[in-house]
């Protein structure tokens, strides 16, 4: 592959890849559910759970200077540890982070359309049509921005992700100064539904909290297109755990003190009382900064969305090479186009099962079967992404001794490997808990369902590729 991207280029692609629509659209329903000062606590209590995530990230991607590495890593590290069975449970953990990020990308494209349909006909209910047609559409032009060559994909990200990081600072500007902002509405420690067991508030929302730190390895999966990548991407890694907490807990905590909100009459949304104002970014800048700045921040927050698409896809498309590369998904997928350098199949591969993931989401929320795919979506992407960050640290400790001479530009703790045992049990519970004690049961059998079907996914490339072998 080209290399086409700078130090600072994969640290705007990182955030880029995680803020699209949880930044500004996901504190609705998690205030709705837990309460303005769990809420803020979640956030906050996740960023700093994150940090040891970041850690191993940080010295894996260091080792491994290649296309597609949160496969690779774990592929190459549990084919060590576990002869014969390792290659399974490698190609299974790219799969599952394949399938996650393409379940996330479903949710945020609902996200859109509920965003959209507010803004063109006061609440999240549209026609029929409306949520395909806009899936399709956010889908089609963020593919197509991956059509482009790397260095030009990359200043695109650069663009998207610096109005990100505006759109943040300029929110809080405005209700710090608009004379709203009141810390005791964030205080309030009880749920909107009345649960006053803040443990229990906390909890509800924190798997969706830790998904909102979720592929932080995206520089990873474009380090051999990245300059100097052992030493650029583990930096670029850690800037993008601390932009990425900083913009999640500066949103909430502002959209928490703003107004005291209220449930609707069904009881599933919040509002500022005797107003239809939701408790969004947009919604919330429309309320105090007059129709045109909510119609600003709807904007931006509609391009933040096509970013994030664009770089979520462009970091998979890399994965999906990768795990080609092995012989254990299509042989078609580590083709790559030769004026621009990408792995063009990839990409229309990755376009139509998002399109149809979002569309069915979509429909299934419409018809009540479940009334959030946007939470729902983001509980089963969070169930999935747990694993495979479990398997990051186990892959880590498997390589300090399997591999102990290869080269680590970074590495946790000077001498010895008690750090990297403490980090990889922490991460173990961390994402163990967010996902058996912060998710309802319908997501995790999603997730469940989702995973398992890398198995025969495996078994029939793995034949595939033993019999072109013997053809050759």
């Amino acid at each position: 592959m080209k290399v086409g991207i700078s130090s600072f280029g994969s640290w705007m692609l990182g955030v880029g890849s995680i803020i699209g629509s949880m930044a500004w659209l996901m504190h609705a329903p998690m205030l709705a559910r837990a309460g303005p000062l769990a809420a803020v606590t979640a956030w906050f209590i996740a960023g700093v759970l994150a940090l040891p995530l970041a850690l191993i990230l940080m010295e894996l991607s260091s080792m491994f200077p290649t296309a597609g590495g949160p496969y690779v890593y774990k592929y190459y590290a549990l084919k060590r540890l576990l002869p014969g069975m390792g290659e399974l449970l490698g190609f299974l953990t790219g799969w599952i982070f394949y399938a996650g990020i393409l379940v996330g990308l479903s949710c945020m494209s609902c996200g859109l359309t509920n965003l959209l349909a507010s803004e063109i006909w006061g609440q999240a209910a549209s026609p029929a049509w409306f949520g395909p047609v806009v899936i399709v559409s956010l889908f089609t032009f963020t593919t197509a921005l991956n059509f482009l060559s790397i260095s030009w994909a990359s200043k695109a990200s650069d663009l998207f992700t610096l109005l990100k990081f505006g759109m943040a600072l300029g929110f809080v500007a405005l209700v710090v100064t608009s004379g709203h902002f009141n810390i005791a509405n964030v205080m309030v420690a009880s749920s909107p539904g009345g649960n006053t067991n803040f443990f229990e508030n906390v909890s509800s929302v924190l798997m969706l909290a830790m998904v909102g730190f979720s592929f932080m390895e995206v520089s990873g999966c474009t380090s051999s297109e990245t300059v100097d990548s052992t030493h650029s991407v583990p930096k670029a890694i850690f800037l993008t755990l601390l932009s990425v907490a900083a913009i999640y807990f500066s949103m909430c905590f502002s959209i928490a003190g703003s107004a005291s909100f209220q449930y609707d009459a069904v009881k599933q949304v919040l509002h500022v009382p005797g107003t239809n104002v939701l408790a969004n970014c947009p919604s919330i800048a429309g309320y105090l900064g007059g129709p045109f700045i909510g119609k600003l921040f709807s904007g931006a927050v509609f391009l933040s969305i096509v970013g994030c698409g664009f770089t979520a896809l462009l970091g998979i498309a890399r994965v999906a090479y990768s795990m080609a590369e092995t012989g254990l998904f299509p042989r078609r997928f580590a083709v790559l186009d030769e004026k621009t350098g990408v792995p063009k199949y990839c990409l229309w591969f990755q376009f139509v099962v998002v399109t149809i993931l979002g569309i069915i989401a979509n429909a299934l929320a419409a018809s009540g079967v479940f009334p959030d795919a946007y939470s729902f979506l983001g509980d089963t992407f969070g169930f999935m992404y747990a694993f495979v960050a479990m398997l990051y640290g186990f892959c880590l400790l498997s390589l300090r001794y399997t591999d102990p001479d290869m080269v680590r530009p970074f590495r946790i703790g000077g001498k010895g490997n008690a750090l990297a045992w403490l980090v990889t049990v922490v991460t173990a519970l961390v994402w163990g808990y967010a996902a058996l004690g912060c998710v309802g049961w319908r997501e995790q059998l999603a997730g469940i369902v989702l995973s398992l079907l890398g198995v025969p996914i495996y078994y029939f490339y793995k034949m595939q590729s033993a019999e072109q072998r013997r053809l050759d």
